[in-house]
């Protein structure tokens, strides 16, 4: 027929249709494929053919053994650290993202008798900061997720924790195969704990985030101060915490610049550790605390703004049940608190300046009864840092500028 090539007039003499016939040839066409396969497979030879085999049963055989590897490696780890011990329950792999994710790890005192563990956390996911590679830097980035800390006090060395003098970076640093560069903290909790009160007191802060970066150096900038860290958190009796730090973790001797801020704590949330380690305790005040300290070649200077508002320490109906020496020395402390407060703020501040070395601080007593006098007669602190401390106020040089 007028129109049609000689392939359709050709099948159109067969009852086939047309998606038959393309079926048909499709086939036909990986027929050919998996020939060509076999043929070249064939070609390569006895001896390549089973150098292959090998090579993919040692492949999936090192797949399936890492994670078994590893956490034999990490349980090891933990195992060494002074008066502590460690424990991971399982370890995942994700190769594709050059990762592995530690889970459920416990950290606790080796000796004594301590309830909690120091450390725990359900995730800790260690992987290759890619983004570094462009810059030539191979480092790697950890993330902590919903990790707790318990620090505790008691009446012994071995019913208290705190684990300051142990080698906790060398031992994060000793799981990872590259340097850590960039350190994130996902909904952190920090506890300090002391049962042994007759007042049980948990002072705390949760939902903590804090993202470190640049701690290696990888991506070279013009600062003195190349890494940074940026914290917050909810505390106890509803207030806020913050927390700027610009470092320099490779300089052998502490360089940084720091500026903290606690803010609008309700007081009475305190009264467990303020009766425990106090002996008084507050009937309502809300607290803040700003602080902000440079340091340098070893030394340090800076200041920390304390503020107690709508503070009142003595009430008459509630200490009436308590003995005679305690409310006297409640009744002290609440007239020391009212006589040094700025009435029309209802504020007792003070901002004291420190400084010194890291072998021998030193505290200015007179600034600081001077700062609360400043307070209470002539003018009311505000509630923020006045002036942030910088490294030139420690004889340092400007941290914009590389020597």
């Amino acid at each position: 027929m007028a129109g049609q090539t000689s392939a359709e007039r050709f099948f159109g003499r067969f009852p086939v249709s047309r998606r038959a016939v393309g079926g048909n040839i499709q086939g036909m066409g990986l027929a050919t494929m998996e020939k060509k396969v076999e043929s070249r497979w064939l070609r390569l030879g006895r001896v390549a053919r089973w150098v292959i085999i090998v090579l993919v049963v040692i492949l999936v055989a090192v797949r399936l053994s890492l994670p078994w590897v590893i956490k034999r490696y990490v349980n090891q780890k933990l195992s060494r650290i002074p008066n502590y011990s460690g424990h991971v329950e399982q370890v995942s792999m994700h190769l594709w993202r050059g990762a592995y994710e530690i889970i459920g790890t416990r950290i606790f005192k080796s000796e004594g008798k301590v309830p909690v563990p120091l450390f725990s956390a359900p995730s800790i996911d260690l992987a290759i900061e890619w983004k570094e590679l462009f810059h030539g830097s191979i480092v790697g980035t950890v993330i902590m997720t919903d990790p707790q800390v318990n620090f505790v006090s008691g009446p012994t060395e071995a019913t208290s924790q705190a684990g300051f003098q142990e080698p906790w970076g060398k031992t994060l640093a000793g799981l990872f195969p590259f340097d850590i560069n960039r350190f994130e903290v996902r909904n952190g909790d920090i506890h300090f704990r002391d049962t042994f009160k007759e007042q049980p007191i948990d002072i705390y802060m949760k939902d903590l985030h804090a993202v470190a970066t640049n701690l290696t150096n990888a991506r070279v900038v013009g600062n003195v101060l190349p890494a940074g860290l940026q914290a917050s958190a909810l505390t106890i009796g509803g207030g806020g915490f913050n927390l700027h730090l610009r470092m320099n973790p490779l300089d052998p001797a502490p360089t940084f610049e720091v500026n903290a801020a606690l803010t609008n704590v309700d007081l009475t949330a305190l009264n467990p550790f303020l009766r425990g380690y106090g002996k008084f305790d507050v009937e309502r005040g809300n607290f803040q605390l700003f602080t902000s300290v440079a340091s340098v070649h070893g030394n340090y200077k800076g200041n920390v703004k304390v503020m107690f508002q709508n503070l009142d320490v003595f009430s008459w109906q509630k200490e009436k049940h308590k003995n005679i020496l305690q409310i006297f020395w409640e009744a002290i402390v609440g007239v020391a608190a009212s006589g040094f407060k700025n009435h029309p703020h209802n504020q007792l501040a003070t901002d004291v300046p420190i400084s010194g070395s890291f072998t021998n601080t030193k505290v200015d007593l007179w600034g600081a009864v001077g700062s609360l006098l400043h307070n209470a007669f002539i003018r009311a602190l505000l509630p923020k840092i006045d002036q942030p401390a910088h490294l030139q106020d420690v004889g340092g040089p400007p941290a914009a500028i590389v020597h």
